[in-house]
């Protein structure tokens, strides 16, 4: 397990590093395409959860005779609940967070790098 973090630390460390860059570069387009993909994924995600929900009222009902089914539905039901309830409660508490910080809407202000002069001179023959 603590490979596997490793692994995972060295492997995402220049993404953490160049997280400010420019939006040219190699990892600040990686950082826009994740972003991207998020964008995406959210809304996916909480309509996977809606349809759980509708499926389970579905069995419901369509299984009024079988008790089992009818267990079943309710446990889709309770679950496409809870994850439409804890989806959109942290889109509204990140909403929140980014209103009361300002952070709608600003753009990154970046300086630029700084340079480090090479402390030992090459020397060649």
């Amino acid at each position: 397990m603590k490979t596997y973090i490793m692994l995972g630390v060295l492997l995402f460390s220049p993404i953490v590093v160049f997280a400010q860059t420019q939006p040219s570069s190699p990892a600040g387009m990686s950082i826009s395409q994740v972003y991207a993909l998020v964008q995406y994924l959210v809304p996916l995600m909480v309509s996977i959860a809606v349809l759980l929900f509708l499926w389970g009222i579905v069995k419901f009902i369509a299984n009024i005779g079988n008790e089992e089914a009818r267990k079943a539905g309710k446990e889709l039901m309770i679950w496409g609940m809870v994850a439409i309830f804890v989806m959109v409660s942290f889109w509204g508490i990140i909403g929140y967070v980014q209103q009361s910080l300002g952070l709608i809407g600003q753009p990154v202000i970046t300086g630029s790098a700084p340079v480090v002069s090479n402390p030992i001179p090459i020397v060649t023959q």
